[in-house]
């Protein structure tokens, strides 16, 4: 959620000039957490079953949001890492961010 402070810039720009990178496991959703968290003591189970998350959707989600507002200057990036989960993904995302905001090879 925006802080009331960006509200009104955020409805009234016509352009964001950034470079943004976003990456998300495959599997950092409702059933890929159920499936990692098989694995784990009793009480983090729990913790796991408590709500339900789809951080895959709501990556989309906010990618779409950006996408759709048509910014010309705004350079955007979107991966979702196969058959990674949320323990697995950080290292290969860092990697990949840096390779795309600094134009290394891939």
């Amino acid at each position: 959620m925006p802080a009331s402070s960006d509200i009104p810039w955020a409805v009234c720009a016509h352009d964001l000039a950034a470079q943004v990178f976003f990456s998300i496991g495959e599997h950092e959703d409702h059933d890929g957490r159920q499936r990692e968290a098989s694995r784990l003591p009793e009480a983090e189970r729990e913790k796991a079953n408590a709500r339900y998350i789809d951080m895959v959707a709501d990556t989309r989600r906010m990618v779409g949001a950006l996408r759709g507002r048509n910014f010309p200057s705004l350079r955007l990036c979107d991966v979702i890492l196969p058959g990674e989960f949320h323990i697995t993904s950080p290292h290969l995302s860092l990697s990949l961010a840096l390779r795309y905001l600094y134009d290394a090879p891939v």
